[in-house]
C-alpha cells in the first residue's frame, strides 16, 4: 500500500468509524503512529491495557488521536489535561485496521502480462491477471482472473491459482499444487517442494522416498515469507480456508491444517500431523509427526507437542502440557530452588 496525500480531521475520522470523541476535533491527521513512538497529527490506538496503564501512557502523548476502549476512558476531569484527542470505539485493534484507507490506498495493479515473462502455450490464464517480469509460467498451469503474479515467480506444471490471490517475488509452487482464491503469498516462499522422506538401504545407505502427492491450499490462506509447505509423499498436503501462517514456518508432508488457524513464525510442523480448526500455535513450537491437536487448543511458543492433544485449553511447554499445570510446576521448581539455596548457605 502506498499512503495517501491526504488530511482527515479528528472530527471527521470519528464519523467515519462512527466513534464519540473527546477533545479538538479539528486536529488534523495525516497518517498512522505507533503508541510508543507517537507523533504530532498522526492516529493510533491503546489496547490490552489496565485503566491505570493505559493514563500512564496517554498523559505522555502529543497532539495525536487516540482509538480507546470504554473501559479505558479517564475520568472527565482527566481528559481535560490531555493533548491528545481520544476516538472511543468498541474494540481499538479493529477500528485501527478500518482506520488505515483513509491514509493508505493499494498500489495498481497494471493487470499486463510483462514482456520478459515465460509462459507456456498450454497455460491457461484468465481475464486481468497480471504477470510480472521474469515470472515462469510453465504448461498447462492454471490462473484463475484476477490473479497477480509478481516478479521472478515460477509456477511449475499443472498448477491451479484461484482467482485474485497474488504471489510476491520469488514464490515457487511445484508441480500440481492448488492455490484456493483471495490467497497472498510473500516473497520466496516455496509451496510443493519434495517431503523429507528417506529410508534406509544396504546398498545406498540412505534412499529417498519419491514424493509424488501434492498440497491444496484454501480460500483467504495468508503466507508469509521463506515459509515452505511440502507437498504429501501420496496424498495431500492440506491447509485449510482462512488460515494465515507467518515467516519461516515448516509444513512437513501429509500435514492437514484446519480452517481459521494461525501458525506463527518459526513453527515447525512434522509429517502427517493433524490440527483442527481455530488451533493457534506460538513462535517457534514443534509439532512431532503424526500427532493430532484437537480444534481450538492454543500452544505457547517454544513448546513442544509429543503426543495427541484431544482436550482444549491452552499449552504450554516441552513436552506440551495444560498452561495452568505447566505454571504451577515452573513455581514449584523456583521455590524448590531457593530452598537447595538456602540449605547450601546453611
Amino acid at each position: 500500500m502506498k499512503p495517501r496525500i491526504v488530511s482527515v480531521t479528528a472530527r471527521d475520522l470519528a464519523t467515519n468509524l462512527n466513534a464519540s470523541i473527546h477533545g479538538d476535533g479539528s486536529l488534523a491527521l495525516t497518517g498512522l503512529c505507533a503508541v510508543h513512538a507517537p507523533e504530532p497529527g498522526t492516529l493510533t490506538f491503546i489496547k490490552g491495557k489496565s485503566p491505570t496503564a493505559a493514563w500512564r501512557t496517554l498523559i505522555k502523548l502529543p497532539e495525536v488521536a487516540v482509538l480507546v476502549e470504554p473501559a479505558l476512558l479517564p475520568d472527565a476531569e482527566a481528559l481535560r489535561s490531555l493533548r491528545c484527542v481520544l476516538l472511543v470505539v468498541p474494540h481499538a485493534q479493529r477500528a485501527f485496521i478500518d482506520a488505515v484507507n483513509n491514509f493508505y490506498e493499494p498500489e495498481a495493479v497494471s493487470h499486463t502480462v510483462h514482456p520478459t515473462a515465460q509462459i507456456d502455450p498450454s497455460a491457461t490464464i484468465s481475464e486481468g491477471v497480471s504477470i510480472g517480469a521474469h515470472a515462469i509460467i510453465e504448461a498447462r498451469v492454471h490462473l484463475g482472473v484476477g490473479v497477480i503474479v509478481h516478479g521472478s515467480v515460477t509456477i511449475k506444471r499443472d498448477v491451479v491459482v484461484g482467482a485474485r490471490t497474488e504471489l510476491h517475488s520469488g514464490v515457487v509452487i511445484r508441480e500440481g499444487c492448488r492455490l484456493g482464491s483471495d490467497c497472498i503469498v510473500h516473497n520466496n516462499s516455496v509451496i510443493g517442494a519434495d517431503g523429507f522422506g528417506y529410508i534406509p538401504d544396504p546398498v545406498s545407505g540412505i534412499r529417498k522416498v519419491p514424493q509424488v502427492g501434492i498440497v491444496v491450499i484454501g480460500d483467504h490462506v495468508e503466507i508469509g515469507a521463506s515459509t515452505t509447505i511440502d507437498r504429501a509423499t501420496v496424498g495431500v498436503t492440506k491447509v485449510g480456508p482462512h488460515t494465515k501462517i507467518d515467516n519461516q514456518v515448516q509444513i512437513g508432508h501429509n500435514v492437514t491444517i484446519g480452517s481459521y488457524c494461525m501458525i506463527c513464525a518459526q513453527v515447525g510442523i512434522a509429517g502427517s500431523a493433524t490440527l483442527g480448526d481455530g488451533v493457534v500455535l506460538g513462535g517457534g513450537t514443534g509439532v512431532a509427526d503424526h500427532i493430532r491437536i484437537l480444534s481450538g487448543v492454543r500452544v505457547g511458543g517454544h513448546a513442544g507437542v509429543t503426543s495427541d492433544i484431544n482436550e482444549p485449553g491452552d499449552y504450554l511447554g516441552m513436552p506440551a502440557i495444560k498452561a495452568g499445570i505447566h505454571r504451577r510446576q515452573q513455581a514449584y521448581l523456583k521455590r524448590l530452588s531457593k530452598r537447595d539455596h538456602v540449605r547450601g548457605e546453611e
